[in-house]
């Protein structure tokens, strides 16, 4: 009975020992697979926290490559978001995500309290598991980013990464159907056995467990295993061993057999662990090789007696011979820099007191004078006496450091060049200014001049001159007409580039704008035996909404330019649509001209260019034609191009493209009455005030209103013609812009302020942008005319402003 007892007590010892020998073998190996998984992905993530600490204006698209490529491997990372100041603002993938960008984790307490403690302790805080919207659990592991970009080292923000529970579980085989274990993981949020279970069955923390402790980047988790369906209370040769005893009882040889047998069973078991210490053998010898490659330097710390013990890689990276691998702290200490020195003893004996994980940066200076920068990563635990001790590595991040040095520089530089392209854009705009100014001065200077020249020559062209002296005055209202087209070139140009020309669209008859804009240039043609032609399709619609003025200024460039570089033949004008829009007009203008080259080509649209300077002395113009018809062709949705149909010297052909609307008012709807003249008989005993201080152009106006039955007083500048208005209360005010004393503005604004009966305001002005006519409008004119002035648009205008003020009078027209 003893013996029966005594064997079954060690065949179940030893089939307890051989079952928890098996289970902690396999637990072994999960949680060296579980700290490899984790720590690999947070060691990708570490280089993406290293670039952004250099970059703290990253980009979404910067930020999407680098993410890309980490969530791109094999890991378990699915998401990457990144919080300065605490609010997400990168994140990848951004596709169903937007909704992520601009949270602010000082609004969630949870979140809050987590990307707080990463900041404060500069150190990775796991958290979770924790449930995902999209559905499934996530581990979130939130990295405290510094940046010294600019001054010290200051928190940027929060870099968080979201690591695949389920992923994560798949890859170190807890999923795998076929594992023989029940498994239980306890340590929610890095806290270990006081963090609550997160995986795996209650029972199994109930079923004596084999447990060890999976250790993270901060905190650690407990693993814990029982075989699948629990531990097995009956060996399974139970009855086997109880029939042999029973038959060793009644035989002498029994107790003998019995013994042998189970000294063979313990033997196998012997064997069994034996090829257990092999195989941990063998894998302590894989991370041998991988420490020995990575150039990881080991060391352990007796915090109570300050040794430390080193491996063969430490004292290579520290230059340094241990005696039997053995070291004292305070030599380890000498080999700080002087600068690191404080702070690196203290964060190292913090983290042993406090038996948290030790993460550190220091310099360290060798005998040669050498110096390196040290990365420290270290775990304080109890040995089994109870003494405090630390394990942990240390590996040259010199290169890195350099790297990151090299970046903040590149960086810097990138910055200063930024604002030196920022001031030279300054500088561009306000050169730019500065053209706009000095055209505008110009173009004020220029008409003021060109008025008299140009008024003068209608005078004497209605004067009874001889042939000959007839021809004078032609030949100098024609050169004054093309210098005034050159200037009003030169003032629509300078309006599109300040983007302060508009598109006004209207419903216009299309037929009847391309006719006008042709006819305008027959007697031009005629002149030189030219024919023109115009072909309109008749598929076209009559009535189209657009700019209409704008469109009949292209033409006119267009069919100008082909009328002007033709000698022989004649210009051909198509008017067509797109085959897939009746309102996207197509316009081609074909001469027999010159013709244009390849290379003069590629500039033709360019400002002041024309073909060649053989061509700008033979024909003339500044060149800005093309160029502005290009620029509005533009703003009305189009381009002009130059097809390439034929060589130099056997013409040319520019086609057109507009887009255009369906008109929105029916033609039988709209008021088409033209206003018939009014004759200058209503100006009769008018009292005219002239402000002008140019004394041609008040010679000028007086001519105009020779023989006709008004008074007319002039004033030399604003302050003399508010006098004259308050003394004689005119009915007209001819009112110039630019005027010493008082300008016409300022003028106005008096005059309006008086009281008594209110003359009409009319400006008189060379400033030719719509800036000024607005200006004049809301100082409180009635009307603005533009020089050089037509005697008989000035006279026109008097004439009907007067009808206006005579509602009851009886009105007097020419038909």
């Amino acid at each position: 009975m003893g013996a029966s007892i005594f064997a079954e007590q060690q065949n179940s010892t030893i089939y307890s020992q051989r079952l928890r020998a098996d289970v902690q073998s396999e637990v072994g190996l999960i949680r060296s697979r579980l700290e490899g998984a984790l720590n690999a992905d947070i060691q990708l993530v570490q280089g993406l926290v290293a670039v952004m600490s250099t970059e703290p204006d990253m980009t979404q698209q910067r930020f999407s490559d680098l993410s890309a490529q980490m969530i791109g491997r094999d890991g378990q990372i699915t998401h990457l978001a990144a919080a300065p100041d605490l609010v997400i603002s990168l994140i990848h993938p951004l596709k169903g995500n937007e909704a992520a960008l601009g949270l602010d984790y000082n609004q969630h307490k949870a979140q809050r309290a987590a990307a707080e403690q990463a900041r404060d302790t500069g150190k990775i805080v796991l958290a979770g598991p924790v449930k995902l919207v999209q559905g499934g659990e996530a581990f979130v592991a939130r990295f405290p980013i510094f940046t010294s970009q600019n001054g010290p080292l200051r928190f940027w923000g929060i870099l968080s990464a979201v690591i695949s529970a389920d992923g994560l579980y798949e890859t170190v085989g807890l999923t795998d159907p076929d594992l023989g274990l029940d498994i239980a993981i306890l340590g929610k949020d890095g806290k270990g056995a006081a963090g609550g279970q997160f995986f795996g069955s209650e029972e199994v923390m109930e079923n004596n467990p084999v447990r060890t402790d999976v250790s993270l980047a901060e905190g650690n988790w407990v693993l814990a295993a029982t075989p699948k369906g629990g531990w097995e209370v009956m060996p399974d040769n139970l009855w086997t061993l109880r029939l042999l005893l029973l038959a060793g009882g009644l035989l002498v040889l029994v107790p003998t057999a019995l013994a042998t047998r189970m000294a063979d069973a313990r033997s196998h078991a012997i064997e069994k662990l034996k090829r257990r210490e092999r195989d941990l053998e063998t894998l302590s010898r894989r991370l041998e090789i991988a420490v020995e490659t990575s150039k990881i330097g080991i060391w352990e710390l007796d915090a109570e007696t300050g040794e430390l013990i080193w491996d063969r890689r430490m004292s290579d990276l520290y230059g340094i011979e241990a005696l039997n691998g053995k070291i004292n702290f305070s030599e380890w200490k000498k080999c700080l820099h002087p600068d690191d020195c404080q702070q690196a003893v203290e964060t190292f004996w913090r983290a042993t007191h406090d038996g948290k994980n030790y993460l550190s940066e220091y310099r360290i200076l060798l005998e040669n004078g050498e110096q390196k920068h040290i990365r420290a990563l270290g775990c304080a635990f109890s040995d089994a006496s109870g003494r405090l001790r630390m394990i942990g590595v240390d590996w040259d991040v010199s290169g890195d450091v350099h790297l990151r040095e090299e970046l903040i520089r590149a960086n810097r530089a990138l910055t200063q060049r930024n604002s030196e392209l920022h001031e030279a854009k300054l500088n561009a705009e306000q050169a730019d200014r500065a053209k706009s100014e000095f055209l505008a001065n110009m173009s004020h200077e220029i008409r003021t001049p060109m008025n008299g020249i140009l008024g003068m020559a209608d005078l004497l062209a209605e004067a009874e001159l001889p042939d000959e002296e007839q021809l004078y005055v032609e030949t100098i209202r024609d050169s004054s007409n093309a210098l005034l087209k050159i200037i009003n070139d030169i003032l629509d140009l300078s309006r599109l580039e300040a983007g302060k020309l508009d598109i006004t669209p209207t419903d216009f008859d299309l037929r009847s704008c391309i006719v006008q804009a042709v006819n305008l240039l027959r007697p031009k043609a005629n002149g030189k035996g030219l024919t023109v032609e115009v072909e309109i399709d008749e598929t076209l619609p009559q009535r189209m909404r657009g700019d209409d003025g704008r469109l009949r200024q292209i033409l006119v460039n267009l069919v100008g330019n082909a009328v002007k570089f033709t000698a022989q033949g004649g210009v051909v004008v198509r008017v067509t649509s797109d085959p897939e829009s009746p309102y996207r007009l197509v316009v081609e203008v074909e001469d027999t001209g010159i013709g244009i080259s390849e290379s003069q080509a590629e500039h033709i649209f360019d400002r002041f260019a024309q073909a060649d300077a053989a061509t700008t002395r033979a024909f003339g113009g500044t060149g800005l034609g093309l160029t502005i018809s290009s620029i509005l062709a533009e703003r009305m949705g189009g381009t002009i191009s130059l097809q390439p149909k034929q060589a130099a010297g056997q013409g040319s052909c520019f086609r057109l493209e507009v887009q255009l609307e369906s008109e929105q008012t029916p033609a039988a709807q709209q008021k088409t009455e033209t206003a018939p003249a009014v004759a200058t008989e209503v100006l009769t005993g008018a009292r005219i005030v002239l402000a002008e201080d140019n004394r041609t152009n008040r010679l000028l106006i007086q001519k105009y209103f020779a023989g006709l039955p008004v008074e007319c007083v002039e004033a030399e500048n604003g302050r003399k013609a508010v006098d004259l208005c308050r003394e004689q209360m005119p009915d007209f005010v001819l009112m110039d812009m630019s005027m010493p004393e008082l300008d016409g503005v300022e003028a106005t604004r008096e005059i309006r302020a008086l009281d008594g009966p209110q003359p009409v305001i009319v400006a008189l002005t060379a400033n030719a942008f719509d800036s000024h006519r607005t200006e004049c409008l809301e100082a409180g004119m009635d009307h603005f005319l533009q020089k050089p002035i037509r005697k008989a648009v000035l006279l026109q205008t008097l004439a009907t402003l007067q009808m206006a003020r005579m509602p009851e009078a009886e009105e007097v027209r020419v038909g």
